[in-house]
């Protein structure tokens, strides 16, 4: 980028393409320049500086996008640069711009130093020159008898902060095409990691052709927003069927329903219909036995009260009773958090942590479909 007419034509190039943020490696730039290269592109950006001839990552915004950026970090290398935002429903976005070293070695040691931020509401994209291939049989055209130095290390960093290389996810088997290419040697080591859940949200994910460099780039299209969700599709909490009301009802209704077997030529429609029932009967009793947080809080309170006065042994009574309605109402909550992140707990009163949160989320978003492939291969959303 030191040569001003390739680098105006660089910008010129990237202000057509329309992207909202690009992220540049090996740029070159010292901090001698970058006000200038600043005004030349003419919108924001941000630089993180190696020397004339070597290192440099930069971030540069659309010009008139209007959204509050913030450096959040840059190395004195050159390698690492970060950003941040928050959109309109406060969860924070988090850029990463990244140029892993050449040598292998030094490439082994950056990525076990790289760390980011695993936070409940931030969502983070990894990018950059990894100079790294992850697999060796579908990311190089001649398939070299060993994985990369600096392979091992850089999958336990995906691993270890749950992101996604999200080009594969969308082309898992697909080989020929590549980021990377000297003479005869042609490599995928560019890539977008995105947190795992938030897959649902991008539309699509491409390398393109990039006439400045002999690294081509990795484009994706997304929405920040999170799709409206449907209903969804029900499923028994288990923990229902444990309880006093289901058991009379269930018994109840059964005690008559099952006289009605005869009534069916095909045993399989009186099955398919007794377990319509059986959920009716479920749903019914869930909301009779959902009690309202604010209908816990009171009790909370006025547990309170009785404990702060001498009691009688009227009051003593009823202390218990709220003791015992309030902690079935917390093992209730933490009965159906089991079952829906599909966990043994090894103590029943285990609380939930992070982990737990983090596996709930992304379960939750694994199931939400934007949109349907068609018969055709066209998306519908």
């Amino acid at each position: 980028m030191g040569d001003k007419s390739k680098r105006n034509a660089l910008f010129q190039w990237c202000q057509k393409k329309n992207f909202d943020f690009i992220c540049l490696q090996e740029t070159h730039c010292t901090k001698f320049v970058e006000n200038e290269w600043k005004k030349e592109w003419g919108g924001l950006s941000f630089w993180c500086n190696g020397t004339s001839v070597s290192k440099g990552v930069a971030i540069l915004v659309k010009p008139n996008l209007d959204i509050n950026i913030t450096e959040k970090y840059k190395d004195a290398e050159g390698r690492k640069l970060i950003v941040e935002f928050k959109l309109d429903s406060n969860e924070t976005i988090r850029i990463f711009n990244i140029y892993a070293p050449n040598n292998g070695i030094e490439r082994k040691h950056f990525f076990n130093k790289l760390k980011i931020d695993k936070e409940n509401d931030i969502v983070n994209y990894v990018m950059g020159d990894f100079n790294c291939c992850l697999n060796r049989k579908l990311d190089r055209k001649h398939m070299p008898k060993r994985e990369d130095a600096g392979n091992n290390e850089l999958k336990n960093f995906i691993e270890k902060n749950e992101l996604t290389d999200i080009w594969r996810l969308r082309y898992p088997n697909k080989k020929k095409q590549y980021t990377f290419s000297r003479g005869q040697s042609y490599s995928r080591i560019d890539y977008i990691f995105t947190s795992e859940n938030i897959d649902c949200r991008v539309n699509n994910a491409k390398i393109v052709y990039f006439p400045f460099s002999d690294h081509d780039g990795v484009t994706i299209t997304m929405n920040i927003v999170e799709p409206e969700r449907g209903p969804g599709y029900w499923k028994m909490n288990n923990s229902i069927i444990k309880t006093d009301l289901f058991k009379n009802t269930f018994e109840t209704f059964w005690k008559s329903w099952k006289l009605n077997i005869n009534n069916f030529k095909d045993k399989k429609e009186f099955w398919d219909l007794t377990k319509t029932k059986i959920k009716d009967i479920t749903i019914t009793v869930s909301k009779k036995l959902r009690l309202n947080e604010n209908e816990v809080k009171n009790w909370e309170d006025k547990l309170e009260n009785l404990l702060e006065n001498d009691g009688t042994q009227q009051n003593l009574n009823e202390v218990e009773k709220l003791k015992n309605d309030i902690y079935k109402y917390y093992e209730q909550k933490a009965e159906a958090a089991r079952i829906r992140s599909k966990i043994n707990w090894y103590e029943k009163g285990e609380k939930s942590t992070n982990y737990f949160f983090r596996l709930e989320q992304k379960r939750g978003k694994e199931k939400l479909w934007s949109k349907i492939k068609a018969e055709n291969g066209t998306y519908k959303k």
